[in-house]
């Protein structure tokens, strides 16, 4: 009985442990789940609180008469649709449902209420302003190629804060009912954040990582690129041979070859650790924003799975955010950070709320190792795949391309990815650009990822 009852004690303990974690880490989640019966009764009782850019352009807003309003300029609030949501929750990952627990003033204190109460004013939620720029996102909206699907991310990985955010397909939250209508575009997602695509040859970023963590005497390196590269039951294969290379060689061209011949030497393990370290198989459980998890499989430890995985195909899946945290952390000297949305919170009263902390920052890659990785990149952009994302007047972008095969006998356009950022320290700008189906990563994401970041750098952001 004593035994028994020791048991049935740590089991109780265990219990309320668990409920303790999963109210830390998921409360604000499930507060901000839109088949929550207290944000549909909050609406009805609470002026909704306004939301606007990092300039203080207003996104969205409740009119005298109680009815959520968005920005009066179609174009502009097509660009922001995803990051916004809309007044039904049919985004579920837009600030006006994921942060109702401000909008909505469940944050309000005991104090404010009654201040309220007492002088006969509405109860109003607070005021929040994001660190997006709407000026930007409408340029990159209005530069992505026509008819395509895909996401641009831009982070500044001094401060963190996400300065676009941009989805395509787009839809109007003033129109629902043509946004619903036409869901088989998938306008409702927000690709940056939720989709999950094969990363490609961006990946190869994670694999010189590991190769350059893990393998010694990789200054004498050298590989003899054939053409194709004999693994397991298949063979990786380039569109032409190379020849001998260096690994700075490898990574300016790209080669499939060179890297499926390093993940040999590396191993699953080893890859998988760093893999790993950098965000893939991570539960984001981020303070401002829900991110899907990237996932790299390590559960089929075959020699060809192994070697697709390692240029980023096969079963590897990330979306553009992680992508572009990666970016972020390499120029931020192999350390990452927790990326913001929310640039402040102002209180119905006039005051400024506490945001939310982020949780501390986290070293993923040794400085010695971000630095080579950055001279690498540096490589790509200046004479590697990645030239057509140069910028002019003395900046210098780090950067690699990626064309992701989206099916196995390639009757399917690759995905085009472009990873990277500026080195300046006064354009603080890491960018991914994802173009479902775009083709090639050179020709298609890199120059859009050169206009965004010339955007940003006229924008002064």
């Amino acid at each position: 009985m004593r035994v028994l009852l020791t048991l049935l004690l740590c089991l109780f303990a265990a219990m309320v442990a668990y409920f303790c974690y999963s109210v830390y880490f998921y409360g604000g989640r499930w507060v901000s789940n839109v088949h929550n019966p207290r944000i549909a009764d909050g609406k009805q009782k609470v002026i909704m609180g306004t939301v606007t850019d990092r300039d203080g352009t207003v996104l969205a807003y409740t009119d005298a008469v109680g009815e959520r309003r968005y920005n009066g300029n179609r174009e502009t609030r097509m660009a922001v649709s995803q990051v916004i949501g809309d007044d039904g929750g049919k985004v579920s990952t837009g600030v006006d449902t994921f942060h109702a627990q401000y909008l909505l003033g469940f944050k309000s204190s005991v104090l404010e209420r009654l201040s309220d109460a007492l002088t006969g004013t509405p109860q109003r939620g607070d005021d929040v302003q994001l660190t997006i720029s709407e000026r930007l996102s409408r340029y990159i909206s209005a530069q992505f190629p026509a008819g395509k699907r895909g996401a641009v991310v831009v982070l500044n990985y001094k401060t963190n804060e996400i300065l676009a955010m941009v989805s395509m397909p787009q839809f109007d939250p003033t129109d629902m009912d043509g946004a619903l209508s036409d869901e088989e575009a998938g306008a409702l997602i927000n690709r940056a954040t939720q989709g999950l695509y094969p990363p490609g040859s961006t990946f190869k970023i994670v694999t010189l990582a590991s190769a350059l963590t893990n393998l010694p005497d990789l200054e004498d390196f050298s590989f003899d690129c054939t053409g194709y590269y004999a693994v397991g039951s298949y063979s990786v294969t380039e569109k032409s041979a190379h020849g001998t290379q260096t690994l700075s060689q490898a990574f300016r061209n790209s080669c499939n070859t060179t890297f499926a011949a390093l993940s040999q030497d590396l191993g699953y393990q080893m890859l998988g650790q760093t893999a790993e370290a950098l965000g893939f198989n991570e539960n984001f459980l981020f303070k401002d924003l829900i991110v899907y998890n990237s996932s790299y499989p390590i559960d089929d430890l075959s020699a060809d799975d192994l070697a697709w995985s390692s240029i980023g195909q096969g079963r590897v899946l990330a979306t553009p955010m992680h992508m572009a945290l990666i970016a972020s952390a390499i120029a931020g000297g192999g350390v990452m950070n927790e990326p913001r949305l929310l640039r402040s919170i102002t209180t119905a009263q006039g005051s400024e709320r506490a945001l939310p902390q982020a949780a501390a920052p986290r070293r993923v890659l040794s400085e010695s190792v971000a630095a080579r990785i950055e001279k690498e990149m540096i490589g790509v952009v200046k004479s590697g795949t990645g030239t057509r994302a140069a910028l002019p007047n003395g900046y210098t972008v780090a950067g690699k391309t990626g064309s992701a095969e989206a099916s196995d006998d390639k009757s399917i356009e690759s995905h085009a990815w472009f990873v990277g950022y500026i080195t300046n320290d006064n354009a603080p700008y890491a960018i991914c650009v994802l173009v479902e189906h775009g083709g090639s990563g050179g020709g298609v994401a890199a120059p859009l990822a050169r206009k965004t970041l010339e955007k940003a750098i006229n924008l002064g952001l």
